[in-house]
């Protein structure tokens, strides 16, 4: 456990950082720039990663009732998971999980010291070249480390882990979700990855890999997100494509709704939003245009003045149209590559 002179430090010191940066009530002039893994320096990928790790052992600040709830990120876990259908597949997904990745961010700086900005993961770069498996990402001792490997263990929930970079079995038990959907409740088990291509098993029982579907998520697929028109059309394929196929081809804890559990959740979720920003354009046209439904009986129609739901997470609920555009209101950044 870090005790808490060492976080108080830790907070005064990010807190110190973060007042430089660019913030809410004041213009968005030198927005922070969000760049892809691949084009940190390794010193700024090391600082990623270790802010990353920081703040899995922080103890919680939410939720005093959910014994689940253990650590500081399993306050970010459990209102993903307990909010889930109130925030996918409806209408604020986009808005919704713009929002938290932010947040996300400013906890890294002011709980864990991190002084850099949350990178994302163009993972059509990977699905282009037919080697996801292969990516960058994976890497074991620069980036988020490999698939998950049978490690041979009878006690459930630790039967495949990752067993490679910083986030592996050996650092890291998982109090929230499981990662078979098909077995409710929580269960004590290790960061779980499973990759698979959608096709099956094969004659030795293991998942058949393949490219992990790169097909759904490559720059063609891209391109035809950005060609649509319309908020609800953009958004709609872009959560139900790219968005939902990465979240089933890396799986594991990626899998259910405790998908922030994956560290990669927040690098994907970076690319989600970088092509809903792109799509926008800086177009006052498109970041005004909000439509959808905010149930997924679509019985109640949204609207870009809708609070949003976060639970305990923060003291306020945010509100959609302080969030359709990354350099205004609370927001002041841009992507490297839009």
């Amino acid at each position: 456990m870090v005790s808490r002179s060492i976080i108080t430090s830790l907070s005064l010191a990010a807190a110190a950082a973060a007042s430089a940066l660019p913030r809410a009530g004041s213009a968005c002039t030198s927005p922070a720039v969000r760049k892809e893994w691949r084009e940190l320096t390794s010193n700024e990928k090391a600082e990623y990663l270790r802010a990353a790790v920081c703040l899995r052992k922080l103890p919680k600040e939410k939720y005093a009732d959910i014994d689940a709830v253990t650590t500081r990120m399993d306050d970010l876990v459990y209102t993903h998971f307990t909010l889930n259908t109130e925030i996918h597949f409806v209408a604020n997904f986009l808005p919704w999980h713009r929002w938290y990745v932010q947040l996300h961010e400013d906890l890294l700086r002011t709980e864990c010291g991190f002084t850099g900005t949350q990178p994302y993961w163009d993972w059509s770069i990977d699905a282009d070249a037919k080697d996801m498996p292969n990516s960058p990402l994976f890497d074991p001792v620069t980036a988020f480390g490999g698939n998950g490997k049978n490690t041979g263990s009878d006690e459930p929930g630790f039967q495949r882990c990752v067993v490679d970079g910083p986030f592996a079995n050996t650092n890291l038990t998982l109090g929230m979700g499981w990662p078979n959907l098909n077995d409710p409740g929580n269960r004590l088990h290790c960061f779980t990855r499973a990759f698979n291509g959608g096709e099956g098993n094969d004659e030795n029982g293991d998942l058949i890999i393949g490219d992990m579907q790169a097909g759904a998520y490559n720059s063609k697929v891209m391109d035809t997100i950005y060609a649509f028109e319309k908020f609800s059309e953009m958004a709609n394929m872009l959560e139900g494509l790219p968005h939902a196929q990465i979240h089933s081809v890396i799986f594991g804890d990626m899998g259910p709704a405790t998908s922030p559990n994956e560290p990669l959740f927040f690098l994907h979720h970076g690319n989600i939003d970088r092509a809903w920003a792109k799509w926008q354009g800086r177009n006052a046209t498109r970041l005004a245009d909000y439509t959808g439904f905010q149930d997924r009986n679509k019985a109640i129609h949204a609207s870009i003045n809708d609070p949003m739901p976060i639970l305990e997470l923060a003291d306020t609920e945010p509100i959609v149209k302080d969030y359709m555009d990354i350099q205004a209101g609370p927001l002041c950044y841009t992507y490297s590559s839009m």
